[in-house]
């Protein structure tokens, strides 16, 4: 098994560097107002739940793995709708690095047992990303993608 997460690359042309893979879900609530965000323990910045890739899991059961590593026991349920998939760059440690998000709509059972997690509506996620708050422009892009405006 890998975790794929800053893993390096070789590309057609031979040139290599680093990417990192990642699926989670969107977690939106039942009025599809808000999305569920938790602040990392190591970025100090706010990020959707889920995460790096683990190889032995195909996209989706990754996606459910890691985000329940951070709800517990909640019930969490992905939509059957295609996934948002980011492509960028990002710099890590001064250095350029390729990223691939995979995010999927997801809901969970009990709205309120969230764990460290913290319910956003748009308008806050778009000051938290104003801010530099959030751990990348995904955030951003996601809840304009998934929330309901």
């Amino acid at each position: 098994m890998s975790t794929i997460y800053s893993y390096p690359y070789t590309d057609f042309a031979e040139q290599s560097g680093k990417i990192t893979l990642s699926t989670g879900p969107v977690i939106v609530n039942k009025e599809g107002t808000k999305v569920l965000l938790h602040l990392s323990e190591t970025t100090h910045q706010y990020q959707f739940i889920g995460g790096r890739y683990d190889d032995t899991l195909n996209f989706r059961e990754n996606a459910l793995t890691r985000a329940q590593e951070v709800i517990g026991e909640n019930k969490i349920t992905l939509s059957e709708k295609d996934p948002l998939i980011l492509l960028g760059e990002i710099i890590r440690e001064h250095n350029e690095e390729k990223i691939m998000l995979v995010h999927y709509l997801g809901s969970i059972e009990d709205e309120e047992n969230i764990g460290k997690a913290q319910w956003f509506t748009h308008e806050e996620v778009t000051i938290l990303d104003a801010e530099n708050k959030t751990s990348s422009e995904n955030v951003k892009i996601a809840t304009d993608f998934f929330l309901s405006k």
